[in-house]
C-alpha cells in the first residue's frame, strides 16, 4: 500500500510517529483527521483490521482509504453471509466488532497476521462491549500486535479514561485540544447559542400532578430506608438507575427488595414522563401513555395507572391541544438561517413529529435513526440518507443518537439540539458534526426552569472537566498497563 494525494499535517505526523511505537489512544476533536492517522499507520504496518460500531461508519472509513491508497479493501458486517466472510484476503478489513467476534469464535477469521488493530469510537471499550474481548484476543493471538484507539471524547474523568486504556491494552495517550498551537490553524470557529423558551402555562397542572405522584413513591422508598431524601428536587434519575442495578443484584436476599425495586421503577417512569413533558411536549407523551396502557401486566405500569395524581396528569395530557413552543421556535430558526441543518433529538417519536412539522413549513426534512425496533432504518437506508443529504435532496436531517458518532456529514453549518443532553461525550459528538470546513453555529433549545437547564449545565461542566483532564494527559505514557 502507498499513500498519494495526501499531505499530513504536522500534528498528524507527530502522533503517527509516536503511535507507530506503542499501543496508543488518540484523542482529537471531531473532524480533525483521526482516520488519516489510522491510514498512515496502516500503510506503515501492513495488514490492518479497522473496527467501527456501524456499517455506515465502516463504509465511510473505507471510502477515505480508497481515495488515497491503492490497495485491497473490504467491509465485513452481519449483512455479509458467513460463508462469504471466510479467508478474506484484503490489505484493510473494515468491520463491525460483533461480526469479527462471531467470526473469531467460528474460526472464519484469525488475528495471526493482523499487524494493526484500529478501534474507532474507542470510548465504547467498556463493560461487555465487543471491543474489550477483541482487544484481549488480539494481544494474545497476533504475532506482532499494535493497537490504535480513536475518539473525540474518552470520558470526563481520569478513571473513565483509565478503564478504556486497560481494556484496549493502551500504553500511551496522544491528545490534542482545539486551542493547541499546532491545531489552531485547522480549527474552524463554532458558536454555541442558547435559546431559552418558556414552559406553556397549560403544562403546569400536568407537571404538578406528576410531581405529586413522584413524591408519593419517593416517600415510600424513604420509609423503606432505601433513599435518604424524598425531596423531588434532590433526587436524580441517574441515581435511581444506579439504585435499581444495586437492588437487582441483591434479589433473593430479602423479600422487601422486590417491593423496593418496583417502587424505584415507578419513580424512574414518572421522571421520564416529566422529562418528556418539559422537553418535547404532550404529543410524544400521549404515545408513551398508549404504550403503558397496553402493558398493564408490568407491575410499575399497573401501580402508576392506579395512582390518582398520575391518572389526573394522564387525562390532562391526553385532552391537551397545546404544543411545546420548541417546534415553532425550530421552524422560525431554520427559516431564518436557510442553510442545510442537522437537528438532534432524544426520542424517535419526537424525531417523526419534527420531520412532519418541518415538511409542513416547506422544508425537505427527513429522519435519520438507528436500526433497532419499530421504525428503525436499515444500514443501507442510513447510507442512502446521508448521501441524499450530501447532494441536497434533503435540507434538514433530523437525527437521534445514531448521528452523534463519527459519521462524516459534510458542510454542515447549523446544528440544533432540540433538547440538551447531560453527557459530555454526546454533547461533544453532536457539536462535532458542524463547523468542520467553515464557520458553524450550534443552537440549544432550553425550556426555562426545567430539566433542560440542568442537563445543559451538567454537560457543560463535564466537558470542562474532561478538557482539563486531557490537558494533563498529552503524550502520556501509561507504563502501569504494560
Amino acid at each position: 500500500m502507498k499513500i498519494s494525494g495526501f499531505k499530513p499535517r504536522l500534528y498528524q505526523e507527530k502522533i503517527f510517529a509516536s503511535a507507530a511505537k506503542r499501543n496508543t489512544l488518540v484523542v482529537l476533536p471531531t473532524g480533525l483527521g483521526k482516520t488519516m492517522i489510522a491510514m498512515m499507520l496502516a500503510v506503515h504496518r501492513g495488514k490492518t483490521l479497522f473496527l467501527a460500531p456501524t456499517k455506515p461508519l465502516c463504509v465511510q472509513h473505507m471510502e477515505v482509504f480508497e481515495k488515497y491508497i491503492d490497495g485491497e479493501f473490504v467491509v465485513l458486517t452481519g449483512e455479509v453471509p458467513p460463508n462469504k466472510r471466510v479467508d478474506v484476503d484484503a490489505d484493510v478489513v473494515f468491520a463491525t466488532p460483533q461480526t469479527i467476534e462471531n467470526d473469531l469464535i467460528a474460526r472464519r477469521f484469525n488475528f495471526d497476521d493482523v499487524r494493526l488493530l484500529v478501534f474507532d469510537e474507542a470510548h465504547r471499550a467498556v463493560g461487555e462491549y465487543a471491543y474489550v474481548w477483541l482487544a484481549k484476543q488480539y494481544m494474545e493471538l497476533a504475532k506482532n500486535p499494535l493497537v490504535l484507539g480513536l475518539t473525540a471524547s474518552p470520558g470526563h474523568t481520569k478513571e473513565e479514561v483509565d478503564v478504556i486504556c486497560r481494556n484496549l491494552h493502551i500504553k500511551q495517550v496522544e491528545s490534542r485540544m482545539e486551542l493547541d498551537a499546532d491545531m489552531s490553524p485547522y480549527v474552524k470557529e463554532r458558536r454555541i447559542n442558547k435559546v431559552f423558551i418558556g414552559l406553556p402555562e397549560g403544562f403546569g397542572e400536568i407537571k404538578r400532578n406528576m410531581e405529586r405522584a413522584l413524591a408519593m413513591s419517593l416517600r415510600g422508598l424513604k420509609l423503606m430506608g432505601v433513599i435518604e431524601s424524598a425531596d423531588i428536587s434532590k433526587v436524580r434519575k441517574s441515581e435511581l438507575l444506579r439504585l435499581k442495578n444495586e437492588l437487582a443484584s441483591q434479589i433473593g436476599t430479602d423479600p422487601k427488595i422486590y417491593q423496593a425495586l418496583s417502587e424505584v421503577a415507578v419513580c424512574i417512569k414518572v421522571m421520564h414522563v416529566l422529562e418528556l413533558l418539559q422537553t418535547v411536549g404532550v404529543k410524544p407523551l400521549k404515545s408513551y401513555f398508549k404504550k403503558m396502557r397496553g402493558q398493564t401486566r408490568v407491575k410499575a405500569n399497573k401501580k402508576l395507572l392506579e395512582n390518582p395524581y398520575f391518572k389526573k396528569a394522564m387525562v390532562l395530557s391526553l385532552e391537551s391541544k397545546i404544543d411545546h413552543p420548541k417546534y415553532d421556535e425550530l421552524v422560525k430558526l431554520l427559516k431564518k438561517k436557510r442553510k442545510q441543518a442537522l437537528v438532534f433529538t432524544q426520542y424517535r417519536d419526537t424525531c417523526s413529529e419534527i420531520v412532519s412539522r418541518l415538511r409542513d413549513a416547506g422544508f425537505k426534512a427527513t429522519k435519520f435513526v438507528g436500526q433497532a425496533g419499530e421504525g428503525g432504518m436499515s444500514q443501507k437506508k442510513q447510507i442512502e440518507t446521508i448521501n441524499e443529504f450530501k447532494y441536497g435532496i434533503h435540507d434538514v436531517l433530523v437525527a437521534t443518537s445514531i448521528a452523534e458518532e463519527g459519521l462524516h456529514i459534510p458542510e454542515i453549518e447549523v446544528a440544533v439540539f432540540f433538547e440538551p443532553v447531560p453527557s459530555a461525550l454526546r454533547s461533544i459528538q453532536r457539536k462535532g458534526r458542524v463547523g468542520r470546513t467553515k464557520f458553524g453555529e450550534v443552537y440549544v433549545l432550553i425550556t426555562k426552569g426545567t430539566i433542560d437547564e440542568s442537563y445543559y449545565w451538567v454537560s457543560y461542566h463535564k466537558e470542562r472537566k474532561m478538557r482539563k483532564m486531557l490537558e494533563g494527559m498529552k503524550q502520556k505514557k501509561l507504563d502501569t498497563f504494560q
